[in-house]
């Protein structure tokens, strides 16, 4: 490794572990500190213990914006997770994706940045479905190919706008 591509790796790395950190701290301030049921609503929780509940009456009874909040901290943890993986995989591969990748650190990292921000969206809109008692493999393989379809428009957009300069 050259000495620009250590230090391109470190940034990833480092801030890849502050997101991690900042995620799993937050969530576990989420869960451990917020309510995410109405406490009027106490008689579902028995009867989600005792399995007369679904899922559609938990979710309708659950306050949006701690369930937000909680998915927001998966999203973070997930990003960080994957971030020096995702730069580590670009500048590998760095011929057949963007050429701007090889450019400069600051470039590496954006892009690096967007799609491992893709794979924490993924991995939160998957934990949402799950949420819901809707996940299935198929639902998830879909929503994995339109966000990688979206990266592929973005590459081919990013070629496009060098092409003419």
């Amino acid at each position: 490794m050259r000495g620009n591509d250590r230090f391109g790796f470190l940034s990833a790395l480092i801030l890849g572990i502050l997101l991690v950190a900042l995620g799993l701290t937050a969530m576990e301030y989420v869960v451990n500190s917020w309510w995410p049921i109405d406490i009027n609503r106490l008689d579902l929780v028995r009867a989600a213990t005792q399995g007369r509940a679904d899922a559609a009456s938990l979710l309708e009874a659950a306050n949006f914006e701690i369930i937000l909040v909680f998915l927001a901290t998966v999203l973070t943890a997930v990003t960080g997770v994957v971030l020096p993986i995702s730069y580590l995989l670009n500048r590998r591969f760095a011929a057949y994706t963007d050429r701007r990748f090889g450019k400069t650190d600051d470039s590496r990292l954006l892009v690096a940045l967007r799609q491992s921000m893709a794979a924490g969206i993924w991995v939160a809109f998957c934990l949402w479905l799950q949420m819901n008692r809707s996940f299935g493999l198929a639902v998830a393989l879909l929503v994995a190919v339109v966000l990688i379809l979206f990266e592929v428009l973005l590459q081919i957009r990013s070629r496009a706008a060098q092409a003419n300069l």
